[in-house]
């Protein structure tokens, strides 16, 4: 089944389909200095690194230290990066930021698992606050 994004228009469609047709890093430049302004291009720049520190297990603290961004920005990454289109994990897997799933959704439930097959996948669930890297 298709994804069915909020997002969805034909200019929209029109815009990635063009982001898609972009050979190389430097094209992606040229054009989104062309589309976007330098904050703005940093600004997603920067989301996407928050995106993958999270992703990673780095403490709110270290990204704070190392981005700037609030931690109120960074809880809204996180629950986009746990509750969204899965937008960020599909980009950072594909990056091999993040190592991709064994079919997460094919485990069978463990007797007494009652963490929903998302929570299993992120890991939310399982693993204790201790173990986030402090980087």
């Amino acid at each position: 089944m298709a994804y069915e994004s909020r997002l969805r228009h034909p200019s929209v469609d029109r815009l990635f389909q063009a982001i898609l047709s972009l050979r190389d890093v430097d094209e992606c430049y040229r054009f989104f200095e062309d589309l976007c302004t330098i904050r703005e291009v940093r600004a997603m720049a920067q989301r996407f690194e928050v995106a993958r520190m999270l992703a990673q297990g780095y403490t709110y603290d270290a990204i704070v230290e190392a981005t700037g961004m609030s931690t109120a920005t960074i809880s809204r990454i996180r629950r986009f990066l746990d509750y969204g289109a899965d937008g960020y994990r599909l980009a950072l897997e594909r990056l091999g930021d993040i190592p991709r799933p064994e079919a997460p959704d094919a485990r069978p439930e463990a007797p007494g698992d009652t963490a929903p097959a998302r929570e299993r996948r992120s890991g939310r669930a399982s693993r204790p606050s201790s173990s986030r890297r402090t980087r």
